[in-house]
């Protein structure tokens, strides 16, 4: 079977005239070709739902044979493309599983969208607390025993939301948590976009699909070579209505998808195919070399491998130095031209693959080798994860409909948050509308103005949104 690629290749050096969609007519904006633009050459292969390319949305010919190869690579028993990204994809499936007047039991180091998707959905969110790994100031894994304790007895959830691996690399046990779940007949959802290249090797940890997951959703694009905004959908089981679902991924995507992002799928598809195993090989050679090195470094600590982890996050930290995680990020970029995933108090995040190149694998470890000498030690700050706001009474999509002023973090003592607070990346909530601001999150708020930390949620004169009015706590 040819792969998409192929087939929008072959369409492009036909002689069809297009009188259809895009505007471009496969051709584009002749100044684009004079300057040389790069992306000229893809207009001769973007194009919309034509005789022979199938609908994504109602695919019954090459679409849905290339999702059914998705499905073989990946273990699943239906898989979909996703071109809105995993964020299309945890929309569809928390709606899928919504029910009116049901709960959904979510770990809190959920993504915005799943937040996003509760909101839309007008449900109750109830929240799994992940422990900290204090070493590193990352959130650890949400155990089956937790699940077991929240959903005993309990006919009011309607679906399980968990996150892993997580943003830090941090693996839940899928198996036993499966198991605890679907003992009380409600779906699990888990969010590996972070995951995706679980499917290379046999080495790699197993997939939340393989565990028996009942929705599962990867972002391609994150670690395997697929363009943004690409990501998998897989779904298995009968604890999930799935022409619901097919119904929410309509609504929740664009009606005219992308055949060069669906084309990136599939090639990144046939990679797990043809490359996947020596791809993990490398992935798992460079981080050896990496560990080997950071085992003789003073100050700088490498969050280690193991079962619960994934080897290509690389968790740096600087814990109880005199520099932050924020400062080290900038040092790498600036000085060493590396630019890392993420930052945060102490730490800065890097992602490895398989696609990675041993110039670039050592770079690193000789600009971490000279940041490492400069180090001293120093007390450092408590991470911002540690900090688990009050709740007011008020349901999220409750909050969200109340009437809203911005005043400065000084003044919210108290007050309930109209907003979501957040850093970006990870995108996870320290703060989401309903909760009670206290001292803690505006000491937080405070620091992170001083470290020059962007929150997401701060308007640039400084100030968060609250609920107006003294709504203290309790549903009116």
């Amino acid at each position: 079977m040819d792969s998409l690629w192929q087939e929008l290749e072959q369409y492009s050096e036909s002689d069809y005239y297009p009188f259809h969609m895009p505007g471009h007519k496969r051709s584009g904006w002749p100044y684009h070709k004079r300057s040389g633009w790069p992306v000229s050459a893809l207009y001769r292969y973007d194009i919309t739902e034509i005789e022979g390319f199938d609908n994504l949305h109602d695919a019954k010919g090459l679409l849905l044979s290339l999702q059914r190869r998705a499905a073989r690579v990946y273990h699943a028993e239906e898989s979909f493309f996703l071109v809105n990204g995993s964020t299309g994809g945890i929309l569809s499936a928390v709606s899928a599983a919504a029910r009116e007047g049901k709960k959904l039991l979510m770990a809190r180091n959920c993504h915005k969208s799943v937040y996003n998707a509760v909101l839309l959905n007008r449900l109750e969110a109830e929240y799994l607390w992940p422990e900290t790994i204090e070493e590193f100031d990352i959130q650890g894994e949400i155990s089956a025993a937790q699940i077991e304790k929240h959903l005993e007895g309990r006919q009011d959830i309607c679906g399980v939301v968990i996150t892993s691996p997580t943003y830090d690399g941090i693996i839940s046990d899928i198996r036993a948590i499966v198991e605890a779940v679907h003992a009380c007949g409600v779906p699990l959802i888990v969010d590996e976009a972070h995951g995706a290249h679980f499917a290379l090797s046999d080495r790699a940890p197993k997939s939340a699909v393989e565990c028996g997951a009942d929705i599962v959703i990867n972002s391609v694009h994150k670690t395997l070579p697929a363009l943004t905004q690409t990501a998998l959908l897989h779904v298995q089981g009968t604890l999930v209505d799935r022409e619901r679902l097919k119904d929410y991924l309509r609504i929740y995507q664009s009606s005219s998808p992308s055949y060069l992002l669906m084309a990136s799928i599939d090639a990144c598809v046939r990679y797990i195919e043809c490359e996947g195993k020596k791809s993990y090989g490398r992935l798992l050679a460079f981080r050896e070399q990496i560990d080997k090195k950071a085992a003789e470094f003073s100050h700088i600590r490498i969050l280690p491998q193991g079962e619960d982890r994934d080897p290509g996050k690389l968790v740096i930290s600087v814990k109880n130095t005199n520099m932050s995680g924020r400062e080290l990020y900038q040092i790498l970029l600036q000085k060493y031209h590396l630019q890392m995933e993420m930052a945060s108090v102490s730490c800065a995040v890097g992602i490895l693959t398989g696609m990675d190149t041993q110039e670039g694998v050592e770079r690193l470890i000789r600009a971490l080798a000279e940041v490492d000498k400069g180090l001293e030690k120093e007390e450092g700050a408590a991470g911002a994860y540690d900090i688990k706001p009050a709740f007011s009474g008020l349901c999220i999509y409750e909050a969200a409909a109340e009437k809203k002023e911005w005043v400065l973090p000084e003044e919210a003592a108290g007050r309930v948050s109209g907003g979501f607070l957040y850093f970006y990346p990870p995108g996870i909530p320290l703060l989401v509308p309903g909760e009670m601001i206290g001292e803690k999150q505006i000491l937080l708020m405070r620091e992170c103005r001083e470290r020059k930390e962007y929150l997401t949620g701060i308007s640039d004169d400084g100030k968060i949104c609250v609920l107006t009015g003294n709504m203290h706590s309790g549903r009116k």
